[in-house]
């Protein structure tokens, strides 16, 4: 599945004109592997092979890959978390320690992707985020 994302996204920055570069690489490396990270929990993640890349190389892939269509920011009070994978589905955000989950439910996916097909306008973003508290027993 890593080599799938890291495959597409490299076809899809040639495709549209932009460099691949290993920093860029390496952010949707980071991506991949952790779990709806912040882009602090990414730099820490790569600044070991490029202990030199700046929180605006990081930001810009962010955003690039966003602009691409290819990446959800998930605003948790003052943190952004990111999340590769764009096809529409709700989260669970934990209001205790801010930790995002996603909620794997064709069902409600399904729902969704009806919801906007009949939808009378067009959604340039689409958020189903379920907050509470994630340890309750």
């Amino acid at each position: 599945m890593q080599e799938d994302k890291l495959k597409k996204f490299r076809e899809k920055l040639t495709e549209e004109g932009f460099k691949v570069t290993p920093q860029r690489i390496e952010v949707v490396n980071a991506l991949v592997k952790l779990d709806h990270p912040t882009a602090k929990e990414i730099k820490q993640h790569i600044e070991d092979r490029y202990p030199m890349i700046s929180p605006s190389t990081i930001y810009g892939t962010l955003d690039l890959l966003e602009n691409m269509g290819e990446l959800i920011p998930i605003q948790e009070g003052s943190e952004t978390k990111y999340d590769l994978s764009p096809e529409v589905h709700p989260h669970f955000i934990c209001e205790e320690d801010g930790e995002v989950r996603d909620i794997d439910d064709p069902e409600i996916e399904s729902k969704l992707r009806e919801l906007l097909k009949d939808c009378p306008f067009e959604a340039d973003r689409i958020e189903l985020n379920f907050y509470g508290k994630c340890n309750v027993e």
